[in-house]
Formats: C-alpha cells, sequence, structure tokens
C-alpha cells in the first residue's frame, strides 16, 4: 500500500473517530435532557393543574379586627437571571370559615400601612416562618399577640396603600411577590368588624418549570435525531 493511500485511510479513520465521538455525546447529552425533562415532568405532578404546592393550614381564630402576618423578602437565587416573576409566584390564600361575614385580604409594605394598624387591635404572629420554594410551601405559627385597642375608624377597603387586596364571603387569594422591603398581609372583616375566623394557606409554584420539561425533552429528542442523522452519514 502506497503512503498515499496509507494517508487518505488514516484521515478516514480520524474523520471516523470524531463521528463516532460526535454521535456518543449527541445521544448521551439528547438522553440526559430527556431525563431531567421527565423527572421535572414527574415532580410536577405534585402540583395542582396551575403548577401551585400548597402548604399546611393554618387556622385563624381571633377577637381582634385584623390578623396581620409579616412577610420578609423572598429570596430569588439559582434561576434569578431569568427574572424574579419567572422564578417565583407566591399565592395568599384564606378560606372563610365564618359564612355570615365578608373577609378582605389586603398586601403592602409594613410601611404604608403601620399608621392604619397601630389606630386598632390587631393579631399578629410573635415567632413565625413560612417557606416557599418548588414544590413545597409552609406556614409555621407558634404563638401570636395583640397590638393596640379599639375598633378601626376606616374601612379596609377605604385605603389607597394596599399593593393588592381581594374580599370575598368563601376563599380570598392573591399573588404576591414580596420584595424589597418586608410586606405585610392583612386579614379582615369587610365591615370592619371584631372576630375574623378562616384557614391561611401559602401556595407556591415556579412558573418556569411549568414550561421547562417541554423544553428539555425537545432538546433531547433533537440531539439524539442529530446523533441519528451524524451516524447515518458516518456508514456512508
Amino acid at each position: 500500500m502506497s503512503e498515499e493511500n496509507k494517508s487518505i485511510k488514516q484521515k478516514k479513520h480520524k474523520i471516523g473517530l470524531r463521528k463516532n465521538i460526535v454521535v456518543i455525546l449527541l445521544v448521551f447529552f439528547g438522553g440526559f435532557l430527556i431525563a431531567s425533562g421527565g423527572s421535572v415532568l414527574y415532580y410536577n405532578l405534585g402540583t395542582d393543574a396551575e403548577g401551585y404546592a400548597y402548604s399546611n393550614v393554618y387556622h385563624v381564630d381571633t377577637s381582634a379586627y385584623a390578623f396581620t402576618p409579616y412577610m420578609n423578602e423572598y429570596d430569588v437565587s439559582s434561576w434569578g437571571f431569568l427574572g424574579a416573576d419567572n422564578v417565583a409566584d407566591i399565592k395568599f390564600i384564606i378560606k372563610n370559615t365564618d359564612p355570615t361575614k365578608e373577609i378582605f385580604m389586603g398586601y403592602t409594605t409594613t410601611k404604608a400601612s403601620q399608621e392604619y394598624l397601630n389606630s386598632f387591635m390587631t393579631e399578629f404572629p410573635t415567632f413565625w416562618t413560612w417557606w416557599a420554594e418548588p414544590y413545597y410551601a409552609e406556614i409555621d405559627i407558634s404563638t401570636t399577640a395583640t397590638n393596640g385597642l379599639g375598633e378601626p375608624i376606616e374601612l379596609p377597603q377605604e385605603q389607597t396603600f394596599w399593593l393588592t387586596s381581594a374580599q370575598s364571603t368563601g376563599v380570598v387569594s392573591m399573588n404576591y411577590l414580596p420584595q424589597n422591603e418586608q410586606h405585610v398581609w392583612v386579614i379582615m372583616n369587610s365591615d370592619g368588624s371584631s372576630g375574623i375566623s378562616g384557614d391561611i394557606q401559602i401556595a407556591f409554584r415556579s412558573p418556569i418549570l411549568t414550561i421547562l420539561p417541554q423544553i428539555l425533552i425537545g432538546a433531547g429528542f433533537v440531539l439524539i435525531i442529530l446523533g441519528i442523522y451524524v451516524l447515518k452519514i458516518r456508514k456512508k
């Protein structure tokens, strides 16, 4: 065999080897993406139709005029570069257990609401923690205390400092992501009366995780198809 033929054969062998490596890598990473997408899809099955995971229920039963859990800033870390709203979506829920009254729920910064909430009797958790992360949420309220005296002079729905609010005789829910400073979640009767009875929950979802399985699985199949295509070229 001539040196020229030998050189051509070596080049073909090297090219073929490189193509085999490319095929292996494409199929490996394609399979990895499909498996990752399948894992996320599996965990998504544990959430509701909108992708929310729900905390335990905490029953509020107070003789005060408001129940006010404080919410520290939510820390978006791992996927923060995608934007907080794409990573975290927190829903606050209260189920009214007193059908004779309409429940009002408002959300605002501590600073904006301080003067109003200090003008009447409120109950608040003295020590409590809350967790909200993909597939898990929890409320842990151990003790509460009361602050202020008397009844509110103005109704809660007349206030202009709410970032968001809702009211109903049944279930009240609203979405808000606490950022930048401390916020307060205010639960009152719409008529400003004392005596609040209801079940509160926090629900959490990560919007990116609802579409991630389709992206990962789709990308994985694309890589595998490319690998098969490169393999066919290799055989020709």
